[in-house]
């Protein structure tokens, strides 16, 4: 019986050592496919950091203060504040703070729009170049997202849509006059300088996955429809 066990033994033990062996077939391959993973998505986003934003937009939550947007006067941001006319406060945001939010039913766009456009602003909503302007100051206004989230739908504009923008200090809205696309590099895309007041907005083309590196840009030129203008505020810049 002794033998026997002993026996018995020496073979569970082999039975054993083959399991192992062959799980080993399994388990490497899988360790070193999960190590080539982590290499190659450590390589891929050190080459396209782009690929971060657009991963961050697609599972991050933007924020939104629509209460707030209800109230004719209020104190928003850390920005500067202008003395109140005619029952409106105007509120100056800061860089990376929001201070309106963007709607068109047309091209189901419904976005939080930012003072800035750093690739953190742009990973949470529209943001508004600060070179240009601000809605209601009768000058250019320009803003941007990235056509992969927030302006995935902006490659349906067409003439005679609607785009309101409700601000902290006020309500405006503009219509669609052109679509075009034209060169990132094409300096006569945006005029700063226009003497009447004009929403463009911009987002990489064509409508793909890191498009960013393509050398082309969407442009929408909106006129002003209707929303109280800054000639009429006491504001301090």
């Amino acid at each position: 019986n002794l033998e026997k066990e002993r026996e018995t033994m020496a073979v569970n033990k082999s039975k054993a050592r083959k399991i192992k062996r062959r799980l080993a077939y399994v388990y490497f391959p899988i360790i070193f496919a999960v190590i080539g993973v982590l290499l190659v998505r450590f390589i891929f986003f050190s080459v396209f950091p782009e690929a971060n934003h657009y991963r961050s937009m697609a599972f991050g939550e933007p924020p939104s203060f629509s209460e707030q947007l209800e109230k004719k006067s209020f104190v928003a941001f850390e920005g500067k504040q202008g003395k109140r006319f005619d029952n409106i406060n105007v509120n100056l945001p800061a860089v990376n703070q929001q201070y309106a939010e963007m709607k068109c039913e047309e091209m189901d766009i419904d976005a939080p729009v930012f003072w800035g456009d750093t690739n953190l602003i742009l990973s949470s909503g529209v943001g508004t170049y600060t070179g240009s302007s601000l809605p209601g100051y009768n000058s250019t206004v320009l803003m941007s997202a990235h056509n992969t989230t927030y302006f995935k739908n902006l490659k349906n504009a067409k003439a005679g849509d609607v785009i309101k923008i409700n601000t902290t200090y006020a309500r405006f809205e503009y219509v669609v006059r052109q679509v075009k696309i034209l060169k990132a590099d094409d300096i006569s895309a945006v005029n700063y300088n226009s003497k009447s007041e004009q929403l463009v907005l911009y987002t990489c083309y064509p409508f793909k996955p890191l498009s960013a590196v393509s050398d082309e840009r969407m442009f929408v030129y909106c006129d002003k429809l209707s929303g109280p203008s800054a000639s009429n505020w006491e504001v301090d810049l």
